[in-house]
């Protein structure tokens, strides 16, 4: 009887290993990877980095301007 447990306590370890602790472990070190590689690239002396543009701003003109109302009866 102790054997067949140890196999089901086995083959749900083995279960949650494969399926659930190794695949966040890959995506955890993918993903410390990539940002390790943006970082580099940012701080390359050659790179500039980019600077935020501003939404050019629009004129406001009063002249002709629609004022939306309701008609009264």
């Amino acid at each position: 009887m102790s054997v067949i447990l140890y196999a089901i306590l086995f083959f749900l370890l083995y279960n949650f290993v494969v399926k659930v602790a190794l695949p966040v472990y890959r995506t955890t070190r993918q993903i410390k990877k990539q940002f390790s590689q943006m970082k580099q690239q940012f701080q390359q002396p050659g790179n500039p980095q980019p600077e935020p543009q501003a939404p050019p701003q629009k004129e406001k003109s009063r002249v002709g301007e629609y004022i939306d109302f309701e008609e009264v009866k």
